[in-house]
């Protein structure tokens, strides 16, 4: 198992000389956890770093610390992490950086067939025959002091990546999958570092399909104010103004304080920002038709989607048929309606869409060719 011990970071005498070891040396491989808390935030708030190089274990306290060195000594190295998603938003926002290159474990378990999200304690539990506890998943990790059990929960998470990863690499190498998860874990780490665009909101929220140009304008005015809300003052979405509220004033279109009150949205919401959407409704109003967003078209909407994806989710079960990989990696739905859309749309080589882009160009090129 290597060592069930840890240096916790608290000190800037601590820290400068862990960035003076990440600094020296050949690249080294890091397994890289993060414990945090988003309660009402738009921001998750950063409370503990775990790493650990098979070797050298640290817990580094974010709270104490001036971080950008740390950061930038880091990146120079490789990173393992099991179920990265959220751990990379936190470390893109607090850095701006991620690794050398990026691997998730979850997504190295798809790869192998042990299913599209397996959690950290059956990663373990199927690697090394471990249960490890979970008690302190609850924790407010923005508290201190943190307790010895608390640290130990943390540090396990570690801990017990490293022996379960190399496993888990020796088995993807016998397979001959390797490669494949390693650039699929680049792929994904990659979108996470794609920022959110204010004026695009609109097409995220909830029933937007449902709106009419006229009213999609409103409603775009409407979601990029409240991103940028959000971000500012960092609250989550919703705690702005409901994306229900957010319908029911594009389709209603209040122009009047009367009108605004006779739509019953919550109080707080009217009194707090009542007067922005009013104006916000007026400037969706006063938007020229020609530059109106166009209808949002749901995927089921289009007249061959049915018949569409079932050919082409035949087309993945021979792939999976000829390779041995699971069809829930080689085309999730999301992939296979980008598949579609961009076959619908003309297929745009300079635009390929995932399903024929990275390693899975080579075993779907010539299934999709007469698409």
């Amino acid at each position: 198992m290597g060592p069930m011990s840890y240096r916790y970071i608290d000190t800037p005498e601590q820290l400068s000389a862990l960035v003076s070891f990440l600094d020296q040396g050949q690249v080294q491989t890091w397994m890289i956890d993060t414990e945090f808390v988003r309660v009402r935030t738009y921001y998750a708030k950063l409370g503990l770093i775990q790493m650990y190089n098979g070797e050298q274990g640290y817990l580094v306290d974010p709270l104490a610390l001036e971080m950008d060195g740390f950061w930038q000594a880091l990146s120079r190295h490789d990173w393992v992490l099991h179920a990265f998603s959220e751990d990379l938003e936190i470390i893109l926002r607090c850095a701006g950086m991620l690794g050398r290159s990026v691997y998730d474990t979850q997504v190295g378990a798809a790869f192998l067939g042990e299913g599209a999200s397996m959690g950290f304690q059956r990663f373990v539990a199927a690697e090394l025959d471990i249960d490890i506890e979970k008690g302190e998943a609850r924790t407010n990790w923005l508290a201190r002091p943190l307790t010895q059990a608390q640290l130990q929960y943390a540090w396990n998470d570690v801990a017990y990546l490293y022996p379960a990863y190399l496993k888990q690499i020796e088995k993807l190498e016998q397979s001959g999958f390797l490669s494949f998860a390693q650039q699929e874990c680049q792929r994904l780490a990659k979108d996470k570092s794609r920022k959110v665009v204010p004026d695009l909101a609109y097409i995220d929220v909830k029933n937007s399909w449902k709106l009419k140009p006229s009213e999609l304008a409103i409603l775009k005015e409407l979601a990029s104010w409240r991103v940028v809300q959000a971000q500012a003052r960092d609250l989550a979405l919703n705690n702005v103004v409901h994306a229900d509220s957010l319908i029911v004033l594009a389709q209603a279109k209040p122009r009047s304080w009367s009108a605004l009150n006779n739509l019953r949205l919550p109080k707080h919401e009217l009194r707090i920002h009542g007067q922005s959407l009013l104006k916000l409704v007026e400037q969706g109003i006063a938007v020229d038709p020609k530059d109106r967003p166009l209808k949002i078209e749901r995927m089921v909407d289009f007249p061959s989607y049915k018949k569409d994806l079932a050919r082409l989710r035949e087309v993945v079960t021979k792939v999976a048929e000829e390779t041995g990989l699971p069809e829930d990696i080689l085309g999730q739905k999301k992939i296979l309606n980008g598949f579609l859309l961009w076959h619908w749309q003309g297929r745009d080589q300079e635009k390929l869409p995932i399903l024929l882009s990275s390693w899975r160009a080579a075993l779907f090129e010539t299934h999709l060719l007469d698409f």
